[in-house]
């Protein structure tokens, strides 16, 4: 005879599978398909990077060539890589709840949340260039700077980097990324240095500038982002955690 926790059990599975029947597709207990299930979260996880990478280089675009209408584009991207990082989220704690993970299993998935929280907050930062560009026109009383072109693609590449160092957990090159972040970092320093002369010498290039630093601000953020999926490769390999105060912010 069934004991009533079974008969609960067994009616509240029946209520979950009519609420999403995609969560029949994480409910299989077989190892076999367990391995697949995680393979597919992590194939989510690398398509949501791919949707970032691309907004990288679209804000950097719509920036360099002062094109509006490409800034308003990525308002679309933004819409597009938050819907992913729930969707990945729930099929986590599906997973999580459904599954019965050991311990690397349940590094794969944790690091899988954290690497997605941080793509879609870089993600955020493209959108806030964007805006920033709409702010600054099509005639901008002030050039963008060519350090900031290099901050969008040195964070595209660390971006792109973090991203194969989690999919093939290859600390050494999460390293290699960790020790790139620092590139911007000083890329982000010229360029405020740079505009603060100006912005000092011409007052009319005041509210211009301002913008551009918070332009370089939103680079420098995207790198700090990478590095924060990097630190989760020693996690997913080692059980290591790295952590710094930059990590928070």
């Amino acid at each position: 005879a069934c004991s009533i926790k079974n008969l609960i059990d067994r009616s509240l599975s029946d209520k979950l599978l009519a609420h999403n029947p995609e969560i029949e597709f994480f409910m299989n207990t077989n190892r076999q398909t367990f391995d697949r299930q995680l393979d597919h979260l992590r194939d989510e996880v690398l398509q949501m990077s791919e949707i970032v990478e691309q907004a990288i280089l679209l804000s950097s675009r719509a920036l360099q060539q002062h094109d509006l209408s490409l800034a308003r584009e990525i308002d679309n991207y933004e819409s597009r890589i938050n819907a992913q990082r729930f969707i990945i989220e729930e099929h986590a704690y599906q997973l999580l709840a459904l599954q019965q993970p050991n311990a690397k299993d349940m590094r794969q998935i944790v690091a899988g949340v954290s690497v997605v929280t941080n793509l879609e907050r870089i993600g955020d930062h493209c959108a806030g260039v964007a805006r920033l560009v709409i702010r600054l026109g099509d005639h901008p009383v002030l050039e963008s700077l060519p350090e900031l072109e290099q901050m969008a693609l040195t964070g595209q590449w660390l971006t792109r980097n973090a991203m194969t160092a989690f999919a093939s957990a290859d600390d050494e090159l999460a390293q290699r990324v960790i020790a790139r972040d620092g590139e911007i970092d000083a890329l982000h320093e010229q360029v405020y240095r740079q505009l603060i002369s100006r912005m000092t010498q011409d007052a009319t290039t005041i509210e211009a500038g301002t913008l551009l630093l918070w332009v370089s601000h939103n680079f420098e953020r995207i790198g700090d982002r990478a590095a924060n999926i990097a630190r989760r490769v020693p996690y997913l390999v080692k059980g290591e955690l790295l952590h710094t105060p930059e990590a928070d912010a």
